[in-house]
C-alpha cells in the first residue's frame, strides 16, 4: 500500500471529520440499553512530567520545558486527573497484562518484559467482562498488544494480533539508529492506528452497538521515529534545560497530533454524553536519553524530574504516570490525589457499564467510580495498599531486585538481596530525597510485613527465581550504587 505523507494524512482526517457530521445526522447513536462506550488510550514509556502541563495542580512546574502536548493536555482537562496515578509495573508487558486482567504483575507471574512467562492465559479479560454485562458490546484492540496470547482469545472482535515493540520498528541492536532518530511517513504507526480506531468507532455507531476500544500506541518507545514536519517544527522551539532531545520532542508531537485527531472525531461524532475516555501510560518515562548502565547511580538530570529515576525502577519516576478519565458526569479539570493504578481499569469499566458481578476472582484492582463521582476518597480493593514487584537485575535501572508498597502517604522500597530498605513520605517528598527508615522503624516493620504477606499470598516470583539471577545477578551479588545518594547508608556503602 502506498504510504501517505504526514501533511496529506492531516488533510485526510479533516475531510473525514467533515463527513462525520453527516454520519451524526443519519446514524442513531442511542443504545436501547444505555450501555456506555469506552476508549482506553495507552501510551508507551510516556513520563508523568512529559506534558506541557502538570499532572498535579499542586506542582505546576512538574511539566516539560520543551515538549508541547496541547491535545494530551486537552484530554486530561476534559475530566479528572489522578495526580497519584501509577502503572502496575515499571516495564511495559506486565502493565498490559494487568490492564486486561485487573491483577497485579506479582499475582499474574509476569514482572519483566523478557524471560519466562508464568502467566496462566486462561483468564477473563476486559471484553469478556463487558460482554457478560451486555452481549452487544463490540470490542477492539488496536496497536501494541505485547501479551503472549492472541487477542481474540479474550473476545476482541477487531485486533492487530500479537504485536509488540518490533512491530513499530524497535531495534535494540543498532543504537545509533535507535537513539539518534529518523523520519518516516507514519512514525510509530500513529497515523494508521488512529485512523483504524476511528473506523471502528464509526462502524460501531452505525451498527448501534456500544463499544470498547483500547488504542495502544507504540510511541514514545524507541526507536526515536518522527515525521519530517514535526522534526522541522520542533526545531523552531526553544530547548529546555531538562528536555532537549529534538528527535524525541518530534516523536512526542506526532503522538500528540494523533490524539488530537481522535479527539476531533470524538467531538464530531458527539460522543461526550455516551463515551468515557481513559488515558494512561504503561510505565514511567525513560530516565535519560539514551539509557546508561550506571548501576543505580544518580542521573543528572533525570528526565522525569521532579520524580526520581524512571523506567525499570520502582522509584516514582518509573511507575507514576499520566492517568486521567473523562466522560459523562465527570467534572472537567478536576483532580483526585488518591493513589490509583492501572489494574483499577477493569473493575472501573465494569462498574461504569452497570455491574461488577462478572469480574474475575482474586482481582487486585478496585473501581474508581466513587472518585469520579467525588462522593468518596478511597478505592475499595482487596488490599488497602498498592504493591509493586520487580525482582530482577537491570543494568539500565537499579541493578538490584526490589519491591515497593504505597500505603497512604508513605512508600517503602525493599531490596531483599542486600537487606536494605527505604521509607518516604511521598506526599511531602515527591522526589524521594529524604529516607525516613531510621526514624520510623515501627512503620518500616509494619509496611514490610504487609508487603511480604501479600507477595507470599500470591506466590510472587522471588529474585532467585528470576531469569537473570545467575547471569546479571551473579547468584545474588549486591550490585546497585543507588544507596550512595542517602546519608543513612553512606556508612555502609558496598
Amino acid at each position: 500500500m502506498k504510504k501517505v505523507g504526514f501533511i496529506s494524512f492531516c488533510n485526510f482526517i479533516r475531510l473525514r471529520l467533515f463527513f462525520s457530521f453527516f454520519l451524526v445526522t443519519f446514524a442513531h447513536y442511542g443504545h436501547a440499553d444505555e450501555s456506555p462506550n469506552f476508549i482506553v488510550v495507552l501510551l508507551d514509556d510516556f513520563g508523568w512530567s512529559s506534558m506541557s502541563q502538570s499532572m498535579d495542580q499542586n506542582y505546576p512546574n512538574a511539566k516539560s520545558d520543551y515538549y508541547k502536548t496541547p491535545n494530551i493536555d486537552d484530554l486530561v482537562n476534559r475530566g479528572m486527573r489522578f495526580s497519584n496515578g501509577y502503572a502496575s509495573s515499571p516495564v511495559c508487558s506486565p502493565t498490559r497484562y494487568s490492564v486486561q486482567f485487573g491483577k497485579s504483575p506479582a499475582r499474574l507471574g509476569k514482572t519483566r518484559g523478557k524471560g519466562k512467562n508464568k502467566v496462566d492465559h486462561n483468564q477473563i479479560a476486559i471484553p469478556q467482562v463487558l460482554k457478560k454485562i451486555n452481549a452487544s458490546y463490540r470490542t477492539a484492540h488496536i496497536g501494541k498488544w505485547h501479551i503472549d496470547a492472541e487477542p481474540d482469545r479474550y473476545d476482541y472482535d477487531v485486533h492487530d494480533g500479537k504485536t509488540g515493540n518490533k512491530t513499530a520498528g524497535f531495534d535494540n541492536n543498532n543504537r545509533d539508529r535507535q537513539w539518534n532518530g529518523y523520519a518516516e511517513d507514519d512514525p510509530k504507526r500513529v497515523n494508521s492506528i488512529t485512523s483504524r480506531a476511528i473506523d471502528f468507532i464509526e462502524d460501531s455507531l452505525v451498527k448501534e452497538q456500544p463499544f470498547f476500544l483500547q488504542l495502544s500506541h507504540y510511541a514514545v518507545h524507541s526507536n526515536l521515529v518522527y515525521s519530517e514536519d514535526s522534526f522541522k517544527e520542533v526545531g523552531n522551539w526553544e530547548k529546555g534545560e531538562l528536555h532537549l532531545n529534538r528527535a524525541y520532542a518530534a516523536m512526542v508531537r506526532d503522538l500528540d497530533l494523533s490524539i488530537g485527531d481522535l479527539l476531533k472525531a470524538y467531538d464530531a461524532l458527539d460522543l461526550k454524553s455516551s463515551t468515557y475516555v481513559i488515558l494512561v501510560s504503561d510505565n514511567g518515562g525513560m530516565p535519560v536519553l539514551p539509557p546508561k548502565n550506571k548501576r543505580g547511580m544518580p542521573y543528572d538530570p533525570g528526565l522525569n524530574s521532579p520524580l526520581l529515576r524512571g523506567k525499570w525502577d520502582l522509584m516514582e519516576g518509573g511507575i507514576r504516570i499520566p492517568f486521567a478519565i473523562s466522560g459523562p458526569s465527570i467534572e472537567p479539570a478536576s483532580q483526585s490525589d488518591v493513589p490509583v493504578v492501572t489494574h483499577d481499569i477493569l473493575p472501573t469499566l465494569a462498574d461504569l457499564a452497570g455491574t461488577a458481578e462478572g469480574l474475575p476472582k482474586e482481582i487486585d484492582g478496585g473501581s474508581l467510580v466513587p472518585l469520579l463521582r467525588q462522593n468518596k476518597d478511597v478505592v475499595a480493593r482487596a488490599s488497602n495498599s498498592l504493591v509493586f514487584h520487580y525482582p530482577h537485575y537491570n543494568l539500565s535501572g537499579m541493578s538490584e531486585p526490589h519491591s515497593a508498597i504505597r500505603f497512604g502517604d508513605y512508600k517503602l522500597v525493599d531490596f531483599p538481596v542486600s537487606g536494605r530498605q527505604l521509607l518516604f513520605n511521598i506526599k511531602k517528598d515527591i522526589g524521594e530525597s529524604n529516607d525516613l527508615s531510621a526514624e520510623r522503624v515501627d512503620l518500616v516493620n509494619f509496611l514490610d510485613e504487609k508487603m511480604k504477606s501479600y507477595l507470599l499470598s500470591v506466590d510472587a516470583e522471588r529474585p532467585e527465581d528470576a531469569s537473570n539471577w545467575k547471569t546479571r545477578g551473579k547468584s545474588g551479588a549486591v550490585r546497585t550504587k543507588f544507596f550512595k545518594r542517602y546519608k543513612s547508608d553512606r556508612a555502609n556503602e558496598r
